[in-house]
């Protein structure tokens, strides 16, 4: 219900307000013709480049850990009474990532450093409104440097809703992450602040489809109560 009554929300914001285009002008040099971060080293080498090593780093452990529990011995503890949860983890690593850059590739919808209003070529609209005719697909919708960190929100779901302030408390540190993923594109020129929200959208929608699927939601519940 929540994702729906958010769903609406977004989709009438953008649709009513040029709100994304005034927030992206301040990082717009009209002199230059450019967004000067967008080559900045910190946006564009530290955060854009090696941050997304780093978690996809973060990935691939969190694969090597689920695939070590079906070793023998079968690892104990923690992981021994979350392995479905753990794999939901390593699923929405996968997951994530390919549903937003299905979505991208099908997407109209231009970056900032393509629209009219920041020197490009294409006219801007908004997810409800309708494509220009005769106007390239801008591909860029939504967000998928975001789905490298948005990922992550999967691991408040290992400790719920046993432990719900540790899942809130991570939830809430991968959600800054990702979002502050999205600002310095935004900064860059490479995505408007609806595009990057949209991309947290998705990619908790995509998590709790994964999570149900398995029904992982019910692991560790039973044995806490029996213990």
């Amino acid at each position: 219900m929540l994702l729906a009554v958010a769903a609406v929300v977004l989709g009438v914001v953008f649709h009513v307000t040029r709100l994304d285009v005034a927030l992206a002008t301040p990082w717009y040099d009209p002199v230059n013709h450019a967004f000067p971060w967008r080559f900045a080293w910190v946006s564009k080498y530290l955060v854009h480049r090696y941050l997304k090593y780093a978690l996809l780093l973060v990935g691939a452990g969190v694969w090597i850990v689920a695939s070590r529990m079906r070793s023998r011995p079968p690892m104990q503890g923690f992981f021994a009474s979350h392995r479905r949860r753990w794999w939901c983890v390593a699923w929405s690593f996968v997951a994530v990532p390919v549903v937003i850059a299905v979505l991208r590739r099908l997407s109209p919808m231009h970056c900032p450093w393509e629209v009219a209003d920041f020197g490009g070529y294409a006219p801007y609209f908004d997810l409800l409104s309708a494509a220009p005719t005769g106007v390239r697909a801008g591909h860029c919708f939504p967000a998928a440097f975001v789905a490298s960190g948005s990922w992550l929100l999967a691991f408040a779901l290992l400790w719920y809703p046993q432990r719900k302030g540790r899942s809130l408390a991570v939830g809430v540190v991968a959600l800054l992450l990702a979002f502050g993923m999205g600002w310095v594109q935004q900064m860059r020129g490479a995505h408007f602040l609806s595009h990057t929200l949209w991309s947290l959208w998705i990619s908790w929608a995509v998590i709790l489809l994964v999570h149900a699927a398995t029904g992982a939601w019910r692991e560790g519940a039973f044995a806490r109560s029996e213990g």
